[in-house]
């Protein structure tokens, strides 16, 4: 069970998603999707095809965009179809990914990010900056993501650049093409948070007065453990957290049961994890200090999140109604909530960001 633990939810992850699904039939504005042949089960697809929602679809040479499910059965799905580069033809192989444009900012909105830099106790990192006129920093902290190297073209970029705000898309210990954590393993905030905090420093060298924070799922975790801890977390004016992993225990226990395994053995993983590498699981459960946080927080959380269970964001709206405006999101999946109404999240971001800067 330790294996499991370590393999699943430490350790960072390694290799590229598979091209899973097959394009079996292509019109103008339609496409017709089914697992690819190579693929023997469909437990190793994502779900994201078959899902109501906004997404993307990328290939080796492109990226489209999907839209509005038309028609499904147990083997294949109709859905709305914009292709944005490249070409698809029948028979080709391809995967849904988060969302539905290029990775790079630039392409995906006009907006032209630099290369930068900064340094934390384990050394310097680097980060992509989309210049703004305001003396507020938006600091964009990523979930635990797979192998890339371009910046994330978060869908609320556009939002920040229209407010004059500056967006620094930062990375830190243990993402590809950067310095590993002395021991390889992620540990959800408990030592990331200076890489944060690096950044915060970094903005405020160039002139930033305030800062403001967005983290998605381990991202949440490492924002608000800085909101915790460090002494810069006096420059923030407020934080956007969707899908936070606010309580790493009780996603292990949700991670078994979305598997049909018997929530025991995670008690059995953890006791082993505790003894044989030192995890302090208190430690790695935010919602204890709640009542310390300061900010205005924007919560996101969809309802059947398979990853972190929406109960820990319910906690934490229920336990500080004071700064944080809560939406639970039906039908979302694990930091997915924009993808199931783009307008509406973007409106309620746009309006709690000119509320702050």
């Amino acid at each position: 069970m330790w294996n499991l633990i370590r393999d699943e939810v430490f350790r960072p992850r390694e290799g590229v998603r598979p091209l899973d699904l097959e394009v079996i039939e292509l019109g103008e504005d339609r496409i017709t999707l089914g697992v690819s042949p190579e693929i023997k089960t469909y437990a190793q697809v994502r779900d994201e095809w078959k899902r109501p929602g906004i997404w993307g679809l990328c290939w080796k040479e492109g990226y489209a965009q999907l839209g509005e499910i038309l028609r499904t059965n147990e083997q294949q799905v109709v859905r709305e179809f914009s292709p944005i580069m490249g070409n698809l033809k029948s028979g080709d192989r391809v995967r849904t990914e988060l969302w539905p444009f290029s990775d790079d900012p630039y392409r995906a909105f006009g907006l032209t990010a630099r290369k930068v830099s900064f340094f934390s106790p384990l050394g310097e990192f680097s980060a992509s900056l989309i210049d703004g006129s305001s003396k507020t920093w938006v600091i964009f902290v990523h979930g635990k993501l797979p192998p890339r190297e371009t910046p994330i073209a978060y869908p609320i970029l556009p939002i920040v650049a229209e407010l004059g705000l500056s967006s620094l898309l930062i990375t830190y210990r243990n993402d590809v093409g950067e310095l590993p954590s002395p021991d390889g393993f992620h540990w959800y905030g408990l030592t990331e948070w200076e890489d944060l905090e690096g950044a915060v420093s970094y903005a405020q060298e160039q002139g930033a007065e305030s800062v403001i924070l967005v983290g998605y799922s381990m991202g949440g975790a490492i924002v608000t453990n800085f909101l915790y801890r460090a002494p810069l977390a006096a420059k923030v004016l407020g934080a956007i957290l969707d899908a936070p992993m606010l309580d790493l225990g009780s996603a292990i226990d949700h991670g078994l049961r979305e598997r049909g395994l018997p929530v025991f053995l995670s008690g059995i993983g953890k006791f082993l994890a505790r003894v044989r590498f030192g995890v302090d699981w208190k430690a790695l459960n935010y919602l204890d200090r709640v009542q310390e946080l300061d900010v205005p927080i924007l919560l996101f959380h969809g309802e059947e999140d398979q990853v972190v269970p929406v109960e820990v964001s319910d906690a934490l709206a229920r336990a500080r109604p004071d700064i944080v405006t809560y939406h639970r999101v039906p039908e979302a999946t694990h930091a997915r909530s924009w993808n199931m109404n783009p307008e509406r999240y973007e409106a309620t971001v746009r309006e709690f960001l000119a509320g702050l800067a």
